[in-house]
């Protein structure tokens, strides 16, 4: 009787294990679930959180600001899309500035937080200089984000590029290589002439027209015949909207931005030393400009000046840096405005 009983707890406990087990490997079963979800969770998270992100920047006022449609009239500095006037005195020194010079020259201003623009004289088209740069860097940056083109790939400095004009590839051995992220940064930085060739012979531009096209940039066209092109404000502006749009965007535009801040040839930063500004800047002997952004803490602005020398580049290079000196204040009573 008595193993009888031993017999029957025996069986009794190794139920209980059994059960035990059993439910220690349902918790286990239920833990490993609870991981998988949690992961899936965490993945979906990420994604809504990156699509707010892209969201958010696709929503940005940036690309709210209709440059193509902009209403400025000519000869006269006029302001759009706000109901803020320029206070007498710096209008007075901004329109004597301009009346003063005796050669040709327009300017346009564009909040990119919410399109607050003035400008003069926007639509004249001036021979573009080393401005192209930007248009042609940011078209190949686009290529390289679409996988088309390679920071790695390599050309070879060759004869049929050089080019007198600024840069240091020129003085360079014939046969030296250079990556196109070389290329690239000696176009910008120092805007070399060499590296602009060598990359509009290596991608063309066809498809770099068929973007002006989609930006509404047209007269920015390069053809066999033109290879340095046209501008007016409002095709730079254009251009300059599309690049600080791309480097919100994807990494290629951001180490583009990177470039352009660091520019070497940046007449914005003559004036405003502690404020950042994004440039290209354009000088030949018919004409002077600078373009990009001045990324102020509280408006950063698309910033374009552009002049005819009249036979005189110091005059010209004066001009711009006069200019910017007018609308810097404007900008600054604009962010007291507010």
């Amino acid at each position: 009787m008595r193993k009888k009983a031993l017999f029957i707890v025996s069986i009794l406990m190794v139920m209980d294990l059994l059960l035990i087990i059993i439910k220690v490997s349902d918790n286990s079963y239920a833990l490993k679930d609870d991981n998988n979800e949690k992961s899936t969770t965490k993945e979906i998270a990420k994604k809504e959180y990156e699509v707010k992100t892209a969201e958010e920047v696709d929503n940005n006022k940036t690309d709210n600001v209709d440059m193509v449609s902009l209403d400025i009239p000519n000869d006269a500095v006029s302001v759009v899309n706000s109901e803020y006037r320029i206070p007498d005195n710096l209008l007075s020194d901004l329109n004597n500035t301009i009346a003063s010079y005796g050669s040709g020259s327009s300017f346009l201003v564009v909040n990119l937080n919410n399109g607050m623009s003035f400008g003069y004289n926007i639509d004249n088209a001036y021979a573009s200089g080393s401005t192209i740069k930007a248009t042609y860097a940011l078209y190949v940056y686009k290529l390289i984000a679409a996988k088309k083109a390679s920071l790695d790939d390599t050309m070879s400095y060759q004869a049929k590029y050089y080019n007198k004009g600024t840069g240091l590839i020129k003085n360079s051995a014939y046969g030296t290589l250079y990556s196109v992220k070389d290329l690239l940064y000696n176009m910008i930085h120092e805007s070399d002439n060499v590296a602009y060739l060598m990359l509009l012979d290596k991608y063309k531009w066809d498809g770099f027209n068929d973007m002006l096209d989609d930006m509404g940039a047209v007269e920015l066209h390069l053809s066999n015949t033109s290879r340095w092109g046209k501008l007016s404000c409002r095709s730079s502006a254009i251009i300059w909207q599309e690049i600080y749009r791309f480097s919100k965007t994807s990494q290629e535009g951001a180490e583009l931005f990177d470039l352009f801040l660091n520019a070497k040839y940046n007449y914005f930063k003559e004036i405003l030393p502690d404020v950042s500004s994004a440039s290209k800047s354009g000088f030949t002997e018919m004409v002077v400009h600078d373009t990009g952004i001045v990324m102020d803490e509280k408006n950063p602005y698309i910033i374009i000046i552009l002049s005819n020398t009249g036979g005189s580049m110091n005059n010209a290079y004066a001009h711009v840096k006069n200019m910017f000196s007018k609308i810097a204040p404007i900008m600054q009573d604009y962010n007291n405005y507010q």
